[in-house]
């Protein structure tokens, strides 16, 4: 008779679809890979690439999210039903049972018993990862498909296996295969390229795993937060990663979750690292005092604050002042950091940080913080951050810095001054490096 489920009938465009639920321990038995149909071989490289798995990720951020989250939960699986799909079958409840009343008529012939035969061959058209992740779970690291390389990938999670996971009903989607490898091949290259990943706002915004994304929340939103609004003016813009000239948003979510994952990865707090009350609670004081210290002490955030009270614009101080644009908001905790490391608390460092020249057309800033074109854009990236970062440093506590460090100062210097071009469009003269001045 084959295998017999309760599902839903559905239909999209000429594709009609069954939805159903069955266990998680049955799933990872009977649900192949892509990389297992027989014309795998064939298929173009960017099919290939897209149904890849990808052992990194499985193993160090959804196995770990199933393993250790009581709330863990998937969005529904779509499986191609690649052989016996002739032998399916959908018996509408219609046709097993007496209705009694019209009411109920239309969902009943939508609702009913889906029968999928003996020798039928399951593939995952969307969902892969999740059901690699579940057979891993249940199974431990051996439940992994053979042909994924997760030597590294597991050497920093849980890989004990899990059985009781295999209890859970996932939600899936069976589609029929059909004679043409067409229909399905558009479905999981349609389905993979309009999906949407949530963006790193909405992440920051909504996750309850990341300790980091919650301390960075709490600077804005809830009691004793410190970037608290003036009046009804929000400090922070949570809706985007861009601060227009004349808005009267402060700095970004985007800007202190990357100074919150800054300044907190000393005390082990990372984006990974598995929510704990204590350390969330620790982690929350200590950048909660580092913005109420900023938002007291620091000359121009003081001034922010004033001309948000009294409604007066901000495009002319922001335009030329870099403290007040996110990136070097950023830049100004990596320099924090460093300068922790070597002792110094950040209340010590608040004097100095008011004495630097933070104006865009300070020369030492060129090619570091803002381009040395006519518009002076920022510089974003990972990279021009930690070299902000340092050179701020240096500023602040350069008379500590050893030789090489010095040194890596002069060669960020020098390799900014590199790029600067003469009015004609030809590079200038290699001029001498001058560090920055220390400030007393």
């Amino acid at each position: 008779m084959g295998e017999v489920c309760l599902a839903m009938r559905g239909q999209m465009g000429d594709n009609e679809y069954y939805v159903t639920t069955t266990k998680a321990y049955k799933l990872i038995q009977s649900v192949g890979y892509a990389s297992e149909m027989e014309n795998w071989p064939d298929m173009t490289v960017d099919e290939r690439m897209q149904r890849e798995l990808k052992g990194e990720r499985i193993a160090q951020e959804i196995v770990p999210y199933l393993a250790t989250d009581p709330d863990w939960f998937f969005g529904a699986l779509i499986v191609d039903i690649y052989s016996g799909w002739e032998y399916a079958k959908f018996q509408p409840l219609t046709e097993v049972a007496d209705v009694k009343y019209d009411v109920y008529s239309d969902a009943m012939r939508q609702a009913g018993f889906l029968t999928l035969p003996d020798d039928k061959r399951l593939i995952a058209l969307d969902g892969q990862h999740r059901l690699a992740a579940l057979a891993m779970a249940i199974r431990g690291k051996n439940g992994i498909p053979g042909s994924v390389d997760l030597s590294d990938a597991l050497k920093n999670t849980l890989v004990n296996a899990h059985p009781d996971i295999g209890n859970a009903d996932i939600t899936v989607m069976f589609i029929k295969h059909g004679d043409d490898n067409t229909k399905i091949r558009k479905i999981f290259n349609k389905v993979n390229r309009y999906a949407k990943q949530t963006s790193k706002g909405d992440n920051i915004i909504t996750s309850e795993d990341d300790m980091v994304a919650i301390i960075a929340r709490r600077m804005f939103s809830g009691e004793d937060a410190p970037l608290h609004p003036i009046g009804d003016q929000e400090v922070v813009n949570w809706k985007s990663n861009t601060i227009p000239l004349r808005s009267k948003n402060l700095t970004t979510l985007s800007a202190i979750y990357t100074m919150t994952e800054i300044l907190l990865a000393k005390e082990g707090i990372t984006p990974k690292t598995r929510r704990n009350e204590e350390m969330l609670e620790k982690g929350r004081i200590i950048m909660r005092d580092f913005w109420k210290e900023s938002m007291s002490k620091i000359d121009i955030f003081k001034t922010y604050s004033e001309y948000v009270e009294k409604n007066i614009s901000l495009g002319d101080i922001r335009k030329d002042h870099l403290l007040l644009k996110p990136v070097t908001h950023t830049a100004l905790a990596q320099a924090v950091a460093i300068a922790k490391d070597y002792g110094h608390e950040y209340t010590e460092l608040i004097d100095k940080i008011n004495k630097i020249n933070w104006s865009q057309d300070n020369p030492i800033w060129g090619n570091i913080l803002v381009t040395n074109s006519m518009n002076k854009r920022m510089i974003t990236g990972s990279q021009a951050l930690k070299d902000a970062g340092k050179i701020i440093a240096y500023m602040l506590i350069g008379n500590e810095f050893s030789d090489k460090e010095v040194e890596e100062v002069r060669e960020i210097l020098k390799k900014a001054k590199a790029d600067i071009k003469n009015e004609d469009g030809s590079l200038a003269e290699e001029a001498e490096v001058v560090l920055p001045p220390i400030i007393e």
